[in-house]
This record gives structure tokens, C-alpha cells and sequence, in this order.
């Protein structure tokens, strides 16, 4: 419930409060003792449930020479008992270097399943490793791990697995868990098995020789097993959620004027103020207006639509309190979802940047400010060609895409660079404004989701050999200037300085895969092999921060003085992280991407369960004197707890941890005001055009802008200095787990922290002790308490918070029927929803648009009950006396 607060200095109804109800299912369905399930987007793949909860994974992947990853996936289910399905293992399909994978899977015992690989190649094929993976889910799979090697011996590890380590040749593995009993997993032949947070039967390595070869893994389970593997059989874990007390959400057509209304808390203009600036750690107008931007995603052409559409998005966005558009990854040429000139990469089509012009135009009036993320993998075009080193290389290779790339080549660099300086100096004929005088432009993004120091910056690199060659010569010319001399490297690297490599040749190969820099690598290296390391990150490091400080230059001298971010990206943890965050913070502020995952189980996961986790951890990255964004963030279709999101970012992100622009991913530029859908795949698993996103902004958006929660003191600080980046070494331990655009995070600072007060990085010129938060000042039982006062997150059960402001009363997540008092104001959430306050006077339904419907709810002293399942509504005013 968020109530107007008194000094807000608007002048609006000062009693009217807005109720929006959450419906959540209730519990995920559940399952035999021990379930095996295919895997419904890769058959190569299946999950083992017990008692409907995930405890492991096996699936199948590797990786070809220098780990370059090698993805594999096939979609047919089985017929009958049996599944068989074929992919192949591609290294160099040119080169014919491919290893043919029968995948067969069977329940051979009424307590067995059993996978059988047969590889085939018709030529010797280069990998680094062949494996069945076998992941561990870090809830629920506690307990030990027994391996039994060809030669007898055994080897004893703790389940879930962490670290990385080898083991030779195992017949057996023994997972014998704290919960659910032992599982006895047979390898035959034995195979060597590896571990990085995870186990790694070992099918092939280093060379597939030309022939056959065939690796069976039987397991066996102490209790009967269930094994689906068929379409039917999946089928049986889906069905439908609404029961009878759900109901049709049904707004108009048309933008609408309705109680909930946002429009007359905007800027309108936007820009009023003046442009956007950085000021220490927060965003302020020219005239020292503070400002936070919450906002939503668009992508492609959605930023460029015809003019009807355009009206229309821009006043539902102003409706629903969106005061910021994340404009994002337009550039792209005409005709591949972008509106960039199909043979000029720097410039854009006319006609579609005249649809991008009026709609920004649109947005401006409405007093919506908007922000710059251009490219997501810049494309060249063949009129590039004369301008490029190796412009046939590209097109080959990458198809014209320069994701990841782009760090190793200038001229490309130069290219995206040109391209956004010429929209700066573009006059928009309906502001009458260059963009690089618009003060309605909020922030421009260098790139989006790319940094040197990712996993994809191998493969680009080796894809093209002249930029190849000419990056080996920048690398060799680095260490020249640093060494001076090839005997004075020899002594610095040893043995690390292979032979061969040499400086006046240039063959020195640097390391690109980020790994090797990171936590779980780096401490373990010594002497010449660390030095080693160690010089290729920082080299790295100054090539990235020479790129980005090329287009800063470009973007300020064609006259654009509002907020920049390098890029949103991630790194592996420790140094390679604080290299990549460290060039982020000398461009600007801070921004960064991250998902909570809704697939198979994680449909029903929850953030409220662990404070701090899924998206709401990426907080962990704030700098202490720089604003913080979190630019993209959803719960991914068809996670059931998605209106859970909103709420923890607006109250715990932008609140207490006084976060500055929040950009939901996405919205849709089209003629309707909410989706017709919840989510599809495989694309349409981004939707914040929700009841349960788009349809809370109005009452967090007034919490947001009220600055109803305010924001806590620091209790986290690590520190970071040139000297901790030059040698490896930290006063504290991070830990980043990426799988694909969803990320965890934690180390010394656990996430947990993210619920009593801030937590931040700062760089510092000489090194310094960091300060670690002591989680047990804040910690009541199972509650943790913010330093404010404000907040209360309750990890009891499945886990809930509170929010208790003059402006906000808020209970949000799984309370379990317990009353919660929030100052005068008491709330009990149960199937319905009993609120008491003596202060109210009437409480009255609005339909799905947010109008009075002429319904009031009965009421006894303050007391009543909100059943939106009766009301066939998401949205109640409330009128104070």
C-alpha cells in the first residue's frame, strides 16, 4: 500500500493510496521419489529429481582446441523405452574435424539408468575435452562423494562439488547424499574425471583419433526410479496454473485516464531541467534536481515505430510512471531488425531514423527521457570494405557481426564510433535539437554485453587471421616497452616464455580466455607462469580502456556532457572482474545485466527465499562515487514468482542501496497496454507488459519518486588499488557463477548483505584494508533488519519483506498468514488480503485500467478485505480521512 506522503510537494489528493494484489500459485508439483527428465530444449541432457526437487544434472559438451567451447543440442524425444538421437561434436567443419555422438538413454532396472556415448570421427579431430558433465544443485545435493580408480584406489570429495582438481581413470562414483541415499554411477570403460564446480567424465581429450569408441554410464538409484524421456512423458510434469479463482485480465484498448495515473508526476517536457549529470553517486538535472530513472527496455525497430504507435507508447509509459527508455541495439542494418544504412554502418536509414526522431520527440513530451544502447554486436556492411583491414575475413568468418571482435580491431572500433558521433550532430527536425544537446538523453552505453575479458573473446580473435597477426604485434610491443628486451622478458616469464616466442617475431600468444585470470586459476600459478598472467591481464586492461577512451573523447568533443557506461558486461571473478569494473568506472557510472532463471524447476523459484540472490546480487558491483544502473532484469518466462522482481529492485535496489535507473527487459512499442500474452518461447521470454510487472509500476513508481525508502550507510566496502590489480591479490574473495545472462554472486561479502545496507567498491590509489560487514548486527532470528529501519526481510519458510514507510506499507512474498504491523497499519495476507487502519474511510475497486467502478469494499473500524479473485480486479484505491 503506498500512501502520499505530505512533503512530496505535489498537488494531488493527498488521502488516495493505491493496493495492488499479487496472486501467487502455491506450491510446484510434485514427484515420484527419484525422477529422471529429459531435458524438453536438448535431449542430450537430463535432471534428477527427488521428491520434485532437483539434486543433479548430467548433459553433454566440451570444448575444441585452446577451450574454445563446442555447443551441442538435439530436440528429438524418444519413441518408445529407448531414446537415440545424433549430433555431431563440430571443431572444424571446414577441416572436417567432426566427432559423430550416438546419444542412446534407457532404464535398463526398475532403480537403473543408463547413458551410452558412441563417438565416431573419419579423421583424428583436436579437442581439449569431450565430457558427460554431471552438475550438482548447491540446495539439495549435500553429502559425499566416493570415487573408485581403475587401480583400486579412492578418492573422497564433499557434494556439491567446488574447486577444480583431476582424477585419473574411475570405475565408480559413489554419491552418497545426505538426503536421499546413495547413488552408485558405473563407468565403463573407466574415464579419467575432472571438476570445476561440477564433475566431468572425461569421454575424449586432447586428440579424437580416427575410429569408434564407446562409453557406457549406468546408475544406479536406492529407490525405484521413474524415467521420462518421451514428449507424453514430460507432458505429465505441465499443466495449468489457473484454477477458479483466477480471471480474465481485460484493460481497454485505448490509453485511459484512471486513479493510478502517473502522467502529472513526470517532467513534461522531459529536459526541463536541463540534461543529465553525474553528480558523485547520483544522477542530478543541470539545476541540481536529483533524479532516479525507472524504466523499461526497447529493442530493434520498437524504437523507431510508425507515428500512431508512437503517440501511443509514449503516453502508456507516462500512465504507468516510466520516466526512462533503455533504447536498445537499433543500429542494426535496415531489414535485420535494426534501422542502420545497409551499406554505410555509420549511418542510419533515413527513413528510419525519421520514425526514431518523432517518437523520441513524442517521449520528450510526455516527460520521458530516454538513453542510448545502440549496438549489441556492431555489424559491418560491404561499403565498410575500403575502410577495413580485412573486411572479407569479417564477412567470412563472422558474417559481418563484431561481437567480442571488435576489441581486437580499430578500424571496426572506429567505425561504431563514427556511427554514434554522426547521430549526436543529427538535428531531430521535431526537438529542433542535435542529440548531442539534448538534454532529454539521459545516458549513452559504449557497447552492450561485450568487455575483452569474456569468454567469447578467444574464438573472435582466432576467426580472423590479419587482425590476428596485427594484435599480436600491439601485444609484443607492450612487452617491449615494459621488458625493454627479450632477455629481460625470458627472466620476468622463464619457462612461461615458450620456445619460439619471441619479441622481435611477434609470436607471443596472448592468453584470451578469461578463466586463466580468474579465482579459480590465477592463486594456484607461481613465478614466471604467474607473471605471465599477470602481464597479459593488465595488457589486456589497457587495450580495453584505450577503446573506450577513444570514444569517450569522440563523444565529448561532438558536444554530448551527459552520463556514459562503458558496458554492462561481466568478467570471471576476482581480477578479471576488477580489470573490467575498473574500466567501466573510468568511463562513468556503473551498470550491469542479470536474469533469474524460469525454466524446468526454476519455474518455481524464488528470490524471496535467499536475500540478495538472482538479480538483486548484481548490486554487489555499485562503486562507492559512481551512480548504479541495473539496465536489463526480468524473471524469465515461466517463472510463477515474477511479480516478486519489481518490488525487490524499486524498494531494496533504487531504495535502500540507493541504486539510480532501473531499465525492466522489455517492453514492446505497439497498440496495446499490456501483452496478450505472459510469455512464449523461445523469444518471448522477456516480458515486462505484465499485470504482475507493468501492472505494479504505478504504485512503486510513487515510492520511487517520493523517495519513500531511503537510502542505508555503507557496511561493505572492498577496496581495490593498482597495486591489488597488478599482482593478483585482494583483501577479500568474490565469487561470480555465470550461466549464460544469469548470474550469482558472493565471497567475503555475502549477498545477504544487500538487505541491512549498502555495499560498494571503491578503487583507491594505495592499497587498503576492505570492510566486511558484520551480518549479525542486523539479524534478528530469521529476520534481517535494514539500517534504516524501513525494511524487514523474514527468511522464514519461503521468505518475505516488509516495507514500512510514511509513504509505503508493503508485504511482499510468502508470509504464511501471519499479520504483519507496519505502524498503524496491520496486514495479514492469506488466500485474501486483510489490511486495518482506523485512518481509512473508504476503499473503492478500480478496474483493470485503474477507474473507479462505483464498488467500495465493506469495512468494520478500519478493517477490510481485499479477494481480487472475487473483485475480478489487481487494483483498489484506498481514502484516508
Amino acid at each position: 500500500m503506498s500512501r502520499k506522503a505530505p512533503s512530496d510537494g505535489f498537488a494531488r489528493r493527498q488521502w488516495a493510496a493505491l493496493t495492488f494484489l499479487l496472486i501467487f500459485p502455491s506450491t510446484a508439483p510434485t514427484a515420484e521419489p527419484w525422477t529422471a527428465l529429459i531435458n524438453p530444449d536438448n535431449s542430450l541432457s537430463f535432471s534428477f529429481y527427488r521428491d520434485g526437487r532437483p539434486v543433479f544434472h548430467i548433459g553433454l559438451g566440451g570444448w575444441g582446441p585452446k577451450w574454445a567451447w563446442v555447443g551441442m543440442q538435439a530436440q528429438q524425444k524418444a519413441k518408445g523405452e529407448r531414446l537415440s538421437v545424433r549430433a555431431p561434436f563440430v571443431v572444424n567443419k571446414g577441416e572436417g574435424e567432426v566427432i559423430d555422438v550416438q546419444f542412446e538413454a534407457w532404464q535398463p532396472a526398475a532403480r537403473q539408468v543408463a547413458f551410452r556415448y558412441d563417438l565416431e570421427s573419419a579423421r583424428d579431430v583436436p579437442i581439449t575435452m569431450l565430457m558427460a558433465a554431471v552438475n550438482f544443485e548447491s540446495q539439495g545435493s549435500q553429502g559425499t562423494l566416493t570415487l573408485t580408480h581403475a587401480d583400486g584406489k579412492r578418492t573422497k570429495l564433499a557434494l556439491p562439488i567446488r574447486g577444480i582438481r583431476s582424477a585419473p581413470a574411475t570405475s565408480q562414483a559413489e554419491f552418497a547424499f545426505d538426503k536421499g541415499g546413495t547413488i552408485v554411477l558405473k563407468l565403463d570403460p573407466p574415464c579419467p574425471v575432472a571438476f570445476d564446480n561440477g564433475m566431468r567424465v572425461v569421454l575424449a581429450s586432447e586428440l579424437f583419433r580416427q575410429g569408434k569408441r564407446r562409453v557406457t554410464l549406468t546408475l544406479t538409484f536406492p529407490d525405484d526410479l521413474a524415467f521420462h524421456a518421451t514428449q507424453a512423458g514430460l507432458d505429465t510434469f505441465s499443466g495449468s496454473l489457473a484454477g477458479p479463482d483466477w480471471f480474465a485480465f481485460q484493460p481497454a484498448k485505448e490509453v485511459v485516464p484512471g486513479v493510478i495515473d502517473m502522467d502529472e508526476w513526470l517532467d513534461r517536457p522531459a529536459g526541463k531541467h536541463g540534461g543529465v549529470r553525474m553528480v558523485k553517486d547520483s544522477f542530478a538535472f543541470e539545476d541540481g534536481t536529483p533524479v532516479k530513472f525507472w524504466g523499461v527496455n526497447l529493442s530493434y525497430t520498437a524504437n523507431a515505430p510508425d507515428r500512431e504507435t508512437a503517440d501511443f507508447t509514449a503516453a502508456r509509459f507516462a500512465k504507468y510512471g516510466i520516466n526512462a527508455v533503455r533504447m536498445h541495439k537499433f543500429s542494426y542494418p535496415t531489414g535485420q531488425m535494426g534501422i542502420g544504412d545497409r551499406n554505410d554502418s555509420t549511418r542510419m536509414d533515413h527513413r528510419g531514423l525519421d520514425r526514431l526522431d518523432y517518437f523520441v520527440s513524442k517521449l520528450k513530451e510526455h516527460g520521458v527521457y530516454f538513453g542510448w544502447s545502440h549496438t549489441y554486436g556492431f555489424h559491418v556492411v560491404p561499403g565498410d570494405s575500403k575502410r577495413l583491414l580485412a573486411y572479407n575475413e569479417i564477412a567470412r568468418e563472422l558474417k559481418g557481426n563484431t561481437y567480442a571482435f571488435i576489441h581486437f580491431a580499430e578500424d571496426v572500433q572506429d567505425l561504431m564510433i563514427e556511427m554514434v558521433v554522426n547521430l549526436l550532430k543529427h538535428k531531430n527536425p521535431y526537438t529542433g535539437r542535435i542529440y548531442a544537446d539534448e538534454p532529454a538523453l539521459c545516458f549513452l552505453e559504449l557497447q552492450n554485453e561485450d568487455d575483452i575479458f569474456f569468454y567469447t573473446s578467444e574464438k573472435a580473435f582466432n576467426a580472423c587471421p590479419t587482425y590476428k597477426k596485427r594484435f599480436m604485434d600491439r601485444f609484443a610491443a607492450w612487452l617491449k616497452e615494459r621488458y625493454e628486451s627479450q632477455e629481460k622478458l625470458q627472466a620476468a616469464w622463464g619457462e612461461a616464455l615458450r620456445p619460439g616466442e619471441t619479441l622481435a617475431e611477434s609470436s607471443i600468444m596472448p592468453q584470451l580466455n578469461p578463466w586463466f585470470f580468474g579465482a579459480d586459476h590465477l592463486p594456484g600459478q607461481t613465478g614466471g607462469a604467474r607473471r605471465r598472467l599477470l602481464d597479459t591481464a593488465a595488457f589486456l586492461h589497457d587495450v580495453q580502456d584505450r577503446f573506450y577512451g577513444r570514444f569517450v573523447k569522440a563523444i565529448r568533443d561532438a558536444g554530448y556532457r551527459g552520463p556514459l557506461n562503458g558496458s554492462p558486461w561481466q568478467a570471471p571473478s576476482m581480477l578479471p572482474h576488477y580489470y573490467n569494473l575498473y574500466s567501466d568506472y573510468k568511463v562513468g557510472y556503473i551498470d550491469r545485466h542479470n536474469y533469474f532463471e524460469g525454466k524446468g524447476p526454476d519455474m518455481f523459484a524464488s528470490m524471496l527465499t535467499r536475500p540478495g540472490s538472482g538479480y538483486f546480487g548484481s548490486g554487489l558491483q555499485q562503486v562507492h562515487d559512481r551512480p548504479f544502473a541495473l539496465s536489463e532484469w526480468i524473471h524469465v518466462y515461466p517463472n510463477v514468482y515474477a511479480a516478486e522482481g519489481p518490488a525487490i529492485v524499486a524498494a531494496y535496489g533504487m531504495g535502500l542501496q540507493g541504486w539510480d535507473a532501473s531499465y525492466e527487459f522489455q517492453s514492446q512499442a505497439n497498440r496495446r497496454v499490456f501483452g496478450d500474452l505472459g510469455g512464449q518461447f523461445p523469444w518471448g521470454v522477456w516480458e515486462a507488459d505484465v499485470p504482475t510487472s507493468l501492472g505494479q509500476f504505478p504504485a512503486l513508481a510513487r515510492m520511487i519518486y517520493r523517495s519513500d525508502v531511503k537510502e542505508g550507510e555503507v557496511i561493505a566496502v572492498r577496496r581495490v588499488s593498482p597495486a591489488n590489480l597488478a599482482e593478483g591479490r585482494f583483501s577479500f574473495s568474490d565469487k561470480v557463477d555465470q550461466h549464460g545472462d544469469v548470474k550469482t554472486f558472493g565471497g567475503s561479502v555475502p549477498p545477504e548483505a544487500l538487505a541491512a545496507g549498502r555495499v560498494v567498491v571503491e578503487f583507491t590509489e594505495k592499497s587498503q584494508r576492505s570492510l566486511l560487514p558484520d551480518l549479525g548486527r542486523y539479524s534478528q532470528g530469521s529476520v534481517i533488519k535494514s539500517v534504516t529501519g524501513q525494511l524487514a526481510w523474514d527468511t522464514s519458510g519461503r521468505g518475505f519483506f516488509t516495507v514500512n514507510t510514511p509513504g509505503t506499507k508493503a508485504v511482499v512474498g510468502f508470509a504464511g498468514g501471519k499479520e504483519q504491523a507496519l505502524g498503524n497499519v496491520r496486514v495479514r495476507l492469506e488466500p485474501t488480503v486483510t489490511i486495518a487502519d482506523r485512518l481509512i474511510a473508504a476503499v473503492n475497486v478500480l478496474d483493470h485500467d485503474g477507474r473507479r467502478t462505483g464498488r467500495t469494499l465493506a469495512m468494520t473500524d478500519g478493517q477490510f478485505t481485499l479477494d481480487g479473485a472475487k473483485d475480478k480486479t489487481i487494483y483498489y484505491e484506498v481514502v484516508f480521512r
